[in-house]
């Protein structure tokens, strides 16, 4: 495990859960939405995958900002960007890889934190 400076987990955190709940929210509702569809049916997924994978989107990134859940939200944000390179990779979609890897790392980073000494969560 790693200690990251403060001002550098807070980033990390504010950074996945800003993403992640925006991009969740849009596979579940609005003109995005349909977009979404499109792109789950195109990569061959069944129509129900679209909104589990954005309630996982959303809970991961709100995860992130409570301390006692953020190691097992930045474990399912990394577990969904894992996913994702799949997808992309299995469709030849390489461009589509950046955004995974940069937000896969990240959640990897913070699931590799360690806790400041006295602000450890399972107290």
């Amino acid at each position: 495990m790693i200690r990251l400076p403060r001002a550098a987990m807070w980033a990390c955190v504010i950074v996945l859960a800003v993403i992640f709940v925006l991009v969740g929210a849009s596979k579940l509702e609005g003109p995005g939405a349909l977009r979404w569809a499109e792109r789950f049916a195109q990569w061959g997924y069944p129509a129900a995958t679209r909104p589990v994978v954005g309630v996982l989107e959303i809970l991961g990134g709100l995860g992130v900002l409570i301390p006692r859940v953020r190691r097992p939200a930045a474990a399912t944000l990394l577990a969904v960007m894992v996913g994702a390179l799949g997808t992309h990779a299995m469709q030849a979609e390489f461009p589509r890889l950046i955004p995974p890897l940069v937000l896969g790392g990240l959640a990897c980073l913070l699931y590799s934190s360690r806790p400041r000494p006295g602000c450890d969560p399972r107290t």
